[in-house]
């Protein structure tokens, strides 16, 4: 592991992993108090709007320096080009440097591909107050080194402007630079190593000029700033700058004199930029901070010492896991957190102190010599278990066939018995046998409130209960689950088959205890018969499976012997399922639309609108065929949404056809599943914003059983359906046994008495008190009725005397198609016209 991490360093891949390292650490330095040697004057860009323009007029510059040289400062930094004369004032800027001696300007001195040497002011090139502002941006943007001498071609004694302040500040307190006896620059007794190439986590970089590491101040508002604005208007104290150092500079961001540092990687706080003059300001903070506080400086290891260093901790994982890999888990894990805590809180430590050291590469090899170490034990340990299962291969034949739970035979070993079956009768055509596919009933109840151990539990005696009914010859299985398959084999008829299923469901009467619980156990059973028709296992389960659903859909608790018009419904569903896919998709759904009609007038009040589903093959097929299936594949929501779409175009376009007939209305049936949906109010008012439809114009129609089974969260969405104006009908009111205390809690506008009652309605029968009942109910509560099924004069007679206002059936139209409706308005319009 150490030679991978090793090749790695070497490489330069590790790199940025150390320098966010150093980052990081940088970041978490405690706080330093602002350095009241240093202030800085800062191009700020409520400066440009004050000033009009950038850059400033050397009148105007002039006379900012005019002003700083006032208050007296120890040296003044320029960190701004003046190359060239700019606006009006010049000879009044060159008089400004000629009589400041402790200002010191800058050049750029440097001239590569990435950045062009700029001259320095002519005054101040000719009075040798002049420094270079060059800086070093490693690969990834940031500036964690600097230079105190760029050392160009032809001009390598020229300081950069961070040391050139340093330097005569310092000068006044009596620190001269020499050299150090490694010929080094000395200041005080701090000495200022130049970084080597390999130096740190550093790889092959361009080390020329004199660099040194950054050991930033703090990220900002660590030196006083005052703004140009503050100086030309006077807000400044006068004695701020006495004896301190001045630094001009940009800090306006679209002066694009900003720079990435450590404090930009985003470990704790937000990326940030620092301004040039800020570096400026801190390279000024670790000299004087190195020179006269004893501040560090940083310092980094030979490259022996942190190869060794690497090293070290490579041994240290290995050596933990091979200790502790056998003790307790938690002790091992504490071992390895505090080895890991050790090296970065230990490198943190060394870093405050001015030491940074190989952390990434200690910490990969820490960590990947302990993976190491642990595959290695690992593989150690895989070998002494494959020579113990090589001794335990008929247990392992056994548990591969078994269920682990139950200890019965599993899918595998029990189609397998199947095969053979159905082999053996292939060569005896007197053999018969009979599958079994039983599901328990309402077992996800038993796991729900007694817990999946007791679940469990009940599995295990089902397991036994189900041995105990059978013969020896007989096989039962768990295919998972609450499922069970049994195998009787060789029966004489299916009256043995069927008295095996009536044992079971017998012994399924009685109660079962476990742990104090009696549980009642209940199941549905499919049984399949063989026959010469059968050549695989497959096809077997799958009809006894078919079998046992019908068992199910019959009302539990009971078994059903599979027969072939099964498996033909079966498959007739699956096709129209298939079918019901591709007509959503080709709009092969249609709406017919059928009138409903005030009884009072005989006029039209709306139409309900009515799917239908004409299929290319099989011609229209019945809703009554295709509806319950959409509900259980969960298509019915794409097929609502169609509706409600289709019908509130239908609606607008008759509304703007025919404007007299403004007052008709649209019934739309919802489905429960639509209602369940959290979007449907959004895209409800899509589709009202789409088709321009008033929401008064609609009536959404929801059945009664629909309704109670909903809840409160209906209740609420019901009453955000009424806030958009939409009238809410509740469909073939009835044959739900809803509660009528609770009929008052929703926002209900009509009620929509079921066909069932309309159709029998005779003077003194039983059925009219029913729909006098429901009317005269439906009017306590402020609701509209609407009787559906009408098909004689006598029932419409009945109707108006009880009250009801809305009639729907066969005597007013059948459903009509949008034309035949379009005609159905036409001549009501006429009717009311005349």
């Amino acid at each position: 592991m150490y030679l991978l991490v090793f090749g790695l360093r070497w490489l330069g891949w590790l790199q940025p992993s150390e320098w966010a390292a150093f980052d990081l650490f940088v970041q978490l330095r405690p706080m330093e108090p602002v350095d009241e040697r240093i202030v800085i004057v800062g191009v700020q860009e409520s400066d440009i709007r004050y000033l009009g323009s950038w850059p400033a007029s050397d009148r105007t510059l002039a006379k900012i320096l005019r002003k700083i040289r006032a208050q007296k400062p120890k040296v003044i930094g320029l960190d701004l080009y003046r190359d060239i004369p700019v606006g009006d004032g010049y000879q009044e800027l060159e008089e400004i440097f000629k009589t400041t001696p402790n200002l010191i300007g800058i050049e750029k001195s440097i001239n590569d591909r990435f950045s062009t040497a700029i001259s320095p002011s002519p005054v101040l090139k000719a009075l040798g107050q002049v420094s270079a502002n060059d800086v070093i941006v490693d690969p990834d943007g940031r500036l964690r080194r600097a230079l105190l001498y760029p050392m160009p071609k032809g001009n390598e004694g020229l300081p950069s402007l961070g040391l050139a302040v340093s330097l005569i500040y310092l000068k006044d307190k009596g620190i001269e630079p020499q050299s150090s006896p490694s010929g080094y620059l000395q200041l005080g007794e701090a000495v200022f190593k130049p970084l080597e190439n390999t130096d740190g986590g550093y790889v092959r970089i361009d080390a020329g000029g004199y660099q040194v590491l950054m050991n930033y101040h703090g990220s900002s508002q660590k030196f006083h700033s005052v703004s140009l604005e503050d100086i030309l208007e006077n807000r400044i104290a006068p004695d701020l700058m006495r004896d301190r150092i001045v630094l001009i500079g940009a800090q306006a961001s679209s002066l694009n004199d900003v720079f990435y540092t450590p404090y930009s990687s985003n470990f704790i706080t937000s990326p940030a930029q620092m301004s040039g003059v800020e570096f400026q300001a801190n390279l000024v903070k670790l000299i004087l901070g190195a020179a006269s506080d004893r501040r560090p400086l940083f310092h980094v290891w030979s490259d022996i010492g942190e190869e060794m260093w690497i090293a070290i901790w490579s041994i240290t994982g290995a050596a933990i896991v091979w200790i502790f890999s056998t003790k307790r888990l938690v002790l091992l894990t504490g071992t390895v957190i505090f080895g890991m805590g050790f090296l970065i809180g230990g490198s943190y430590l060394l870093f405050l102190g001015g030491w940074w050291i190989p952390l990434a590469p200690a910490l990969y090899t820490f960590i990947g010599s302990m993976m190491v170490m642990q595959s290695y034990m690992y593989v150690s340990r895989l070998r002494e278990l494959n020579s113990a299962l090589s001794d335990s291969i008929e247990l392992l034949a056994h548990d591969a066939s078994h269920d682990a739970l139950t200890g019965l035979p599993n899918r595998n070993l029990f189609m397998d018995r199947v095969d053979h079956a159905i082999k053996y009768s292939k060569r005896n055509s007197n053999y018969l046998f009979a599958i079994f596919f039983i599901d328990l009933d309402r077992f996800k109840m038993i796991n729900d409130s007694l817990g999946h151990n007791m679940g469990d539990r009940f599995l295990q005696a089902i397991a036994a209960l189900l041995q105990d009914c059978l013969r020896s010859i007989d096989t039962v299985a768990r295919l998972g689950g609450d499922e069970f398959t049994i195998l009787v084999d060789d029966i004489q008829d299916v009256s043995e088959a069927l008295t095996v299923a009536d044992r079971i469901l017998h012994r399924f009467l009685s109660p079962i205890t476990i742990g104090g619980e009696a549980i009642f156990p209940s199941a549905s059973i499919g049984i399949v018969i063989s026959t010469p028709d059968y050549d695989n296992c497959i096809d077997l389960l799958r009809d006894a499976d078919i079998a046992m659903y019908r068992a199910k859909s019959l009302g539990k608790g009971r078994y059903t012997l599979f027969d072939q018009e099964m498996y033909e419904q079966t498959l007739r569903l699956t096709q129209l399922e298939s079918e019901l896919h591709y007509a959503l998709e080709h709009r092969e759904f249609e709406l017919y639309y059928q009138p409903i009609v005030c009884l009072a007038t005989d006029q039209l009040a709306g139409f309900e609108a009515l799917i239908r589903w004409k299929n290319p093959k099989r011609g229209f097929i019945s809703p009554i065929e295709f509806i319950p299936l959409a509900e259980d594949t969960g298509l019915i929501v794409a097929v609502g949404d169609w509706v409600l779409r289709e019908a509130c175009q239908q609606l607008t376009d008759w509304l703007q056809k025919f404007p007299e007939a403004a007052h008709l209305k649209m019934s739309i049936n919802l489905a429960s599943h639509q209602i369940r949906e959290p979007d449907l109010l959004d895209k409800l008012d899509i589709i009202l914003a789409e088709t321009g439809v008033n929401g008064s114009s609609i009536r959404l129609e929801i059945t009664e059983s629909t309704l109670m089974d909903q809840g409160e969260q209906t209740i609420a969405k019901l009453a955000q359906l009424r806030a958009r104006n939409i009238q809410l009908s509740i469909d073939d009111f009835g044959q739900g046994y809803s509660s009528l205390s609770y009929l008052h809690r929703f926002p209900i506008n009509i009620l929509k008495i079921d066909r069932a009652f309309v159709s029998q309605m005779s003077d003194g029968g039983e059925n009219i008190e029913i729909v006098r009942t429901i009317t005269m109910l439906a009017h306590t509560l402020n609701m509209s009725v609407v009787a559906e099924g009408v098909e004689t004069e006598q029932q419409v007679e009945i109707l108006k005397k009880l009250g009801c206002e809305f009639g729907q059936g066969y005597l007013f139209s059948h459903p009509l198609t949008a034309s035949a409706a379009e005609q159905a308005i036409t001549n009501s319009i006429q009717a009311i016209a005349i």
